[in-house]
């Protein structure tokens, strides 16, 4: 029998897939996934209908398209606060995925040690201990879900190397503050750690108050690589279209890992998504009031339910709380909830390294109209009085 690589023993399916799965099977209603199943922009698509008998169907450059490059540059001046010169200080990757497996490969060794706030996005999780970095969890506090140094200091170790940051937050839709990245930035500068933004929501918000880049913050600037893309502001994951940008001493090596893993994007799909990045300021401010309402009726829903949701300030989940559920931990809520209701989520377990200090599980508002119609109509005949105790976390 030919055995596979150690590097994976130990390693299955991610929760979120395998719950995508399920749902399938039983035909609930997928809340699980982040599928970014809104509508794409039409003006794209229709841009998209008539650019491909032109495009370039071969391979770009490794750091991909050069129209592509100028356009995150301009992007990251104008939006984030961040000057990038777009020859040297900017990678296309496959999604922002791509960009982070890449990072991964040029600066973490076997054995070091990455700090990863938690909740935490578990792909952070599970690309850094299948290089063999070891993750270095921050165990923040709900609701709030505050960085601080202290936390920071608790949690880091003699072999921490380097600490992802990502907001607004996947699962939580925290926003860092400015006082937050202020703490990063000492922290970092006194162990000379890499700091890793994924900042993949930074156009989907809530509260008052541009988006804070942590690479816009001087003491960082020279520390900081910061990834993106466009699948989730454009609701084209499919695409494939993520970022790697910073100083160009720091993404040389990223450069290099990239074009190792993957060669390059999809040309035709990068020499597109210049286009998307010229989109007006309505279209962002129509995204965010779409998505406050899509959040608004699905949080409704669950609370009806007897179910509490957050009030996240980004991005496009909700944590539920389900600590009124006789449940034993995320993954026997999900599945109440899924057989009882009809609809999938994803357990809390998937971003936490070790069991989290109370039941919840995670529900995507970003689908379409028909499901969110649906989704209140389940759980408002969904009966959980069997299942309810007392208590509430988040």
């Amino acid at each position: 029998m030919i055995a596979n690589a150690r590097r994976l023993d130990g390693k299955q399916q991610s929760t979120i897939r395998a719950m995508t799965e399920r749902c399938v099977a039983v035909g609930g209603i997928n809340l699980g996934q982040g599928l970014s199943r809104t509508p794409p922009p039409a003006s794209l698509l229709d841009t998209g209908a008539a650019h491909f008998k032109t495009a370039d169907h071969s391979y770009s450059l490794a750091q991909g398209d050069p129209a592509l490059r100028k356009a995150i540059a301009r992007k990251l001046t104008a939006y984030n606060g961040i000057d990038i010169d777009p020859d040297d200080g900017i990678v296309a990757t496959i999604g922002a995925s791509g960009a982070y497996n890449a990072v991964l490969l040029a600066y973490l060794n076997p054995g070091d040690g990455i700090l990863l706030p938690e909740p935490f996005y578990g792909y952070h999780r599970a690309a850094a201990e299948l290089y063999g970095v070891m993750p270095e969890p921050i165990g923040l506090t709900a609701p709030e879900f505050r960085l601080t140094k202290q936390a920071l200091e608790a949690s880091a170790s003699e072999r921490t190397r380097a600490i992802v940051l990502c907001t607004p937050n996947n699962p939580s839709g925290r926003r860092l503050t400015a006082d937050e990245i202020t703490a990063v930035a000492q922290f970092a500068e006194e162990r000379d750690l890499l700091v890793i933004t994924d900042e993949i929501y930074e156009y989907i918000y809530y509260t008052p108050g541009r988006h804070l880049s942590p690479a816009a913050f001087t003491p960082l600037t020279h520390r900081t690589i910061t990834i993106s893309g466009l699948s989730k502001t454009y609701s084209i994951p499919g695409w494939r279209i993520g970022y790697a940008a910073g100083p160009g001493h720091l993404i040389q090596p990223v450069r290099t890992a990239a074009d190792i893993l993957s060669v390059c994007a999809p040309t035709p799909l990068q020499q597109l998504a210049v286009d998307a990045l010229e989109l007006p300021e309505a279209f962002y401010t129509g995204m965010r009031d779409q998505y406050r309402t899509q959040r608004d009726r699905v949080a409704s829903a669950f609370r009806s339910a007897g179910l509490e949701p957050n009030h996240p300030e980004g991005a496009y989940y909700l944590l539920i709380d389900c600590s009124s559920l006789r449940v034993q931990d995320g993954f026997e809520a999900a599945e109440a909830i899924l057989t009882t209701a009809g609809v999938a989520t994803i357990p809390g377990e998937a971003f936490h390294h070790n069991k989290p200090p109370y039941t919840y599980v995670r529900a995507c508002f970003a689908v379409s109209q028909e499901d969110i119609s649906r989704t209140e109509k389940q759980l408002a005949t969904a009966d959980f009085s069997t299942l309810m105790g007392t208590g509430a976390t988040i």
